[in-house]
């Protein structure tokens, strides 16, 4: 298995090379503002579920807005629940292996034969969704360029550059206004549908773990960060301080930790510090099941992940911590969200994923030092502007 990862990522490369030398003979640029709304749309979204949650919002938008359009979706597994929980449209699920080329020409030759009037391809930098959207030869093909670049431009019929000094979410609104000029800049995330078999077993869920054993607030806290750029973490006795703090403000508050089987040691580590109730949630299973979770709680404080938009989006009053990413890009979208980036280190933001660079390690000379910079009062600060209630 590991010889196969590696052997695909060379021809990944070499892929990409061809396709750079092929752009400027194929450009397709026209730029020129739509006579006719699209019907029949593709959706592409691979990595990242923050990302899937915002364009997943922005689809919904559009449903809501258009209801003659219809959509479906180009995923990766990673993004398939936030994109298509809910239903409301077809998938084709792409898994990168050593089959991958096969894999590509069966979904390209399902797509040619479905006729799709627009693609919006929600990937930042590949080459290769590019020119794989003009040779479906779907007419309206809209996805980002970087600037300076243009070989990706070059397979698009409408490229949407990316500005640094914008969020991720109003480059996906302008995406969105090619098709549909009339979407305000203004829009906000909203919150993502789930089936009523989900609201059930939440419900069951919430009334055993939560309601039979307390009334007090419920704030959510999601610790980790998932794999990678584990400096993004918060101390974990700046997570117990903070929820000491709360507890003695409303001494029937439950904090209840979100995350999977790879947060669980910090989960642990968290129950063993904190003295108050503490109810863990890596239990769950699905995305659906997450964000009917989040919908219920009263409050959600997490470091820059997936689960923070998510949180967001579901409307539940949310604060996000940032210290190597900036939240200019990636803060939390939605009415009741805000973000804590207080840092005064030079070296902060070091992540810039519109760049594709995210560092290996920090390179300060304490390790995570933006995230230290963050103090308790800073985040109580913040939650008291989203919350309604007054209660911090």
């Amino acid at each position: 298995m590991r010889f196969r990862k590696y052997r695909y990522r060379p021809v990944h490369a070499i892929c990409e090379k061809v396709f750079e030398l092929l752009a400027p003979l194929v450009s397709g640029v026209t730029g020129e503002p739509l006579t006719e709304t699209p019907k029949k749309i593709l959706i592409l979204k691979f990595g990242g579920m923050g990302e899937a949650v915002l364009a997943r919002s922005l689809v919904e938008h559009l449903r809501r807005r258009n209801p003659l359009m219809r959509f479906d979706f180009i995923l990766e597994e990673r993004t398939m629940e936030p994109m298509t929980c809910g239903g409301g449209g077809n998938s084709l699920i792409y898994r990168s292996g050593s089959d991958g080329l096969a894999q590509a020409l069966s979904i390209l030759r399902t797509i040619r034969r479905q006729h799709y009037d627009a693609i919006l391809d929600f990937e930042q930098h590949s080459l290769l969704t590019a020119a794989f959207t003009r040779a479906a030869g779907i007419p309206v093909r809209v996805g980002f360029v970087h600037p300076g670049t243009r070989s990706r431009g070059e397979f698009l019929t409408h490229p949407i550059e990316l500005r640094e000094s914008e969020s991720m979410w109003s480059a996906m609104v302008r995406m969105c206004q090619v098709i549909d000029p009339q979407l305000t800049a203004s829009v906000g995330a909203v919150a993502m549908p789930y089936s009523p078999e989900t609201n059930s077993w939440m419900e069951s869920w919430w009334k055993n773990k939560i309601t039979n054993q307390a009334r007090g607030p419920v704030v959510a806290m999601h610790i980790g960060v998932g794999p990678s750029a584990q400096y993004r973490l918060w101390p974990m006795e700046r997570w117990v301080q903070l929820a000491s703090r709360l507890l003695a403000l409303n001494k029937e508050m439950t904090v209840v930790l979100t995350g999977g089987t790879a947060e669980q040691p910090l989960m642990e580590n968290f129950k063993l510090q904190f003295p108050g109730r503490t109810v863990g949630a890596s239990d769950l299973g699905t995305f659906e099941r997450s964000a009917a979770l989040l919908e219920r709680c009263d409050l959600l404080i997490s470091c820059d992940t997936g689960i923070m938009h998510l949180g967001a989006a579901m409307g539940t009053p949310t604060v996000g911590l940032f210290g190597p990413n900036t939240p200019i890009c990636w803060g939390p979208v939605g009415f009741r969200a805000t973000y804590v980036y207080p840092t005064r280190q030079p070296c902060s933001p070091c992540i810039n994923s519109y760049q594709r660079y995210i560092p290996a390690r920090c390179t300060a000379i304490q390790q995570s030092a933006c995230m230290w910079d963050i103090s308790v009062d800073d985040v109580l600060a913040a939650t008291r502007t989203v919350l309604r209630d007054g209660w911090v």
